[in-house]
């Protein structure tokens, strides 16, 4: 059987494209399940360990053009993160990152 010299370049493109990034949907669901209990599904904080541990509250206006390395670097540094070190991909954090922009009035979208 021949390719065709027309479609291998479409066949590579597809191979090349790897598993597709998280969607904001996903980064929402992301953090509910993982960063919620402390700084809150609003982004407040306001729930019992995120005040005792002095979460951060993530709905403030700064964290609406958060960018996702910076969401990664503190997941990974931060001691209080630890849970979350080797648990979650750059892709999930990223996600997270999104859904952190629109608790704090931002977009999803990466700037």
């Amino acid at each position: 059987m021949r390719f065709s010299s027309a479609l291998l370049p479409a066949v590579l493109g597809v191979l090349s494209l790897g598993p597709s990034p998280a969607s904001a949907e996903d980064g929402a669901k992301l953090y509910e399940a993982n960063c919620a209990k402390y700084h809150g599904r609003d982004g407040r904080a306001n729930t019992p360990v995120g005040k005792a541990l002095k979460a951060h509250a993530l709905n403030d206006p700064k964290f609406a053009k958060i960018e996702a390395a910076t969401v990664i670097q503190v997941s990974r540094e931060n001691p209080n993160h630890k849970a979350l070190k080797d648990k979650l991909t750059d892709a999930e954090l990223t996600a997270i990152a999104g859904h952190i922009r629109e608790l704090a009035g931002g977009s999803a979208a990466p700037k």
